[in-house]
This record gives structure tokens, sequence and C-alpha cells, in this order.
């Protein structure tokens, strides 16, 4: 019997975003994806940076959701812009639907004061949107047993698609604090895969929090800080809040955060998704991070929640004198932030 409900409850979700009802993957490490999350991220360090994320969804379904990331950006102070490239890879059902694209980035760093920076950025990508109808399996050939039944082939006008899409983002902050906002799928194009139109619906996303740093660091100490976060998306119906804290102390982070928008219920069910639990650690230019979402919704019992790991890699800093860029956001603990002092001592980075 549960082995039947793993594969309604997969079955439901994939015909779902076959339809066109699609829903974009949400990591649950947002800084360690920072170009995913918002183009104004793109070169918002004191060089180069490259980042890595593997998500596993679901790990109860075999084969459920696998979401791999990766980017890398640079920042070239004398144009005060930063580059970047993203690539992303959304595997659902072991190649049953798949989901894959490639995008150049680009963000502008203004001053306005001494203290308060704002980023615009945006994102021009080539996307490729795939299904396979052999291993499309409908509820009618589940039996009442949980075990499959023959059945035949699944026929669509069309396997798969491309297209040209853009995101766009704007951010402000200073060294305590950020607030930016993007949205995605600015290009709106049919990605059905039968004779009904079908389209991505634009993802807006939302942002923000404040560092509290308890303990300065200092040539022979270091910072010790709590971060406050929020990330918001709405995509089409679906809406989701992540937010909480997390705390550093070098080389250690570790994060707790809820997922869930409890206020606004979903078809009348409490909005109740999961709490996630993150662990990370410093060495030297690298930092790796593991994350779990413990699923606190009617799938705990069914989904064993999402396993998350992430690594980014820092190269080419270069420390200059603090009136050439301003803070980064602090929207990762164990961050430089601006500080008084007349030259950074470390590098700038997020999760």
């Amino acid at each position: 019997m549960i082995r039947f409900l793993r594969y309604f409850v997969f079955t439901i979700v994939i015909f779902t975003s076959i339809r066109g009802v699609a829903q974009d993957p949400v990591f649950s490490q947002a800084y360690a994806n920072p170009l995913y999350l918002s183009p104004s991220f793109t070169g918002l360090t004191n060089g180069s940076r490259a980042a890595l994320s593997y998500r596993d969804q679901w790990p109860g379904i075999p084969n459920a959701f696998r979401t791999y990331s990766f980017s890398v950006d640079h920042y070239m102070p004398q144009y005060k812009s930063g580059i970047g490239l993203l690539l992303m890879r959304d595997d659902r059902g072991a190649g049953m639907l798949v989901t894959q694209d490639v995008g150049f980035l680009y963000s502008y760093e203004i001053k306005v004061s001494n203290e308060i920076f704002v980023r615009p950025g945006i994102n021009f990508k080539y996307a490729e949107r795939k299904i396979d109808p052999n291993k499309l399996i409908f509820g009618d050939y589940i039996g009442d047993d949980g075990e499959l039944l023959p059945g035949g082939v699944a026929n669509f006008d069309k396997v798969s698609y491309q297209r040209f899409d853009a995101a766009a983002s704007a951010m402000v902050y200073s060294d305590y604090f950020w607030l930016g906002a993007s949205a995605d799928h600015l290009v709106k194009s049919n990605i059905g895969f039968t004779d009904q139109e079908a389209y991505v619906p634009v993802r807006v996303t939302a942002y923000g929090g404040y560092k509290f740093k308890y303990r300065e660091g200092y040539r022979h100490r270091d910072e010790q800080s709590v971060t406050f976060a929020s990330n918001y998306f709405r995509q089409g119906l679906f809406q989701q809040l992540d937010m909480g804290a997390y705390w550093y102390m070098n080389p250690l982070e570790i994060g707790l955060l809820y997922r869930g928008v409890p206020i606004l219920p979903s078809n009348g069910l409490a909005n109740h998704d999961a709490l996630i639990m993150i662990f990370g650690i410093n060495l030297g230019s690298m930092r790796f991070a593991y994350s779990y979402d413990l699923t606190t919704s009617d799938l705990a019992g069914y989904s064993n929640g999402a396993n998350e790991f992430s690594l980014i890699y820092r190269f080419n800093q270069v420390y200059r004198k603090r009136q050439n860029r301003g803070a980064i956001p602090c929207s990762a603990p164990g961050v430089m932030m601006g500080s008084p002092a007349k030259y950074r001592s470390q590098p700038r980075k997020i999760f």
C-alpha cells in the first residue's frame, strides 16, 4: 500500500508538470546557489567563484527529483560589473521529464552612499525541456498491490522543446542588511507536449535578511554572528516561504529554517512543508555544506525529505580599498561584511 501511494503521488506530480503547470526546482541552501537565486549576486566576490550543488528530493521514491547546478562568476572592478555562467539540470523520474538550461548573467554595482549599494542584474538563457514517453507511468498502470501492470506508451505531439528565456533582478544592501527581488521566465513561449498550449509561469522571488555580529572579528580573532534570512517564492498558484537563522563560528556554520506559509492555506490545507537543517564548514577558500529537509506535511511517511550538498570555491581573490566596492549583503554567516577597517582582510563570499 505504501509503495502504491508513493507511485500515485509521484505520478500526479509528473503529470501536472507535463500538463504545463510546471514549477521550478528550489534549493534549500538558497545562498549556496546565489546566481540561481538572483542575477544580482553575479560577481559578488573579490575575484572569481565557482559553485556546485546537488539536490535529491523525495529519496523515499527512487529517482524522483534530482537537481544539479553549476555556476562560475567573476567581478570586474574597472567596470563595476559582474559576469557569470549558470548551468542547471532538473531530472524527474530518472529521465522521464528533464529540464536543463545554460544562462549568461551580468550585474552592475551602484554606490548610493558609503554604506548603501544597489545591484541590478540580468540573466539570458537557453533552455531545453524534454520527455521520455517510455518512462511515463500513469495511475491505471499500477495494480492494487502496488506492482506495475503492462501498459501502452503515451503519445505526445512533441517530446522536446528548446527556447530562449530571461530573468531580471535588483538588490539593495549594506554591511548589515540586504533586500532584493527577481523575476524569472520573462519570455513567454509554448512548452506543451500535446495540442494544448502550456507555459512556464513567471517565478517571482523576494529575499532579504539581517546580520547580527555579537563578536567582532579582528586580526587575530574570528567574527561570531547570527544571520536572520527569509526567501519567498511564488510561481503560478505555488508559493513557498523559507525563514530562519544561521549561526557562524569559524569554521562552522549551522542553519535552521522553516519552510511553509501557514497563514495562507493551500486548497484548504495548512501549508506546512519542512524544517531545514544546514551544516557547513569553511576550509580556506572552499566551503562545503549539507542540508536535510525534514518533511512536516502529510508526505512525511513517503518522501523521506530531501538531501542537498553544496560546494563553493573562491579563487583569484584580490583585496582592495574599501571605497572601491560596497559590502557583501549579510546573507551568510561567516561573511566579512564591510568593516570600518580601510582594507578588507577576507574575501567577500556567500554560502
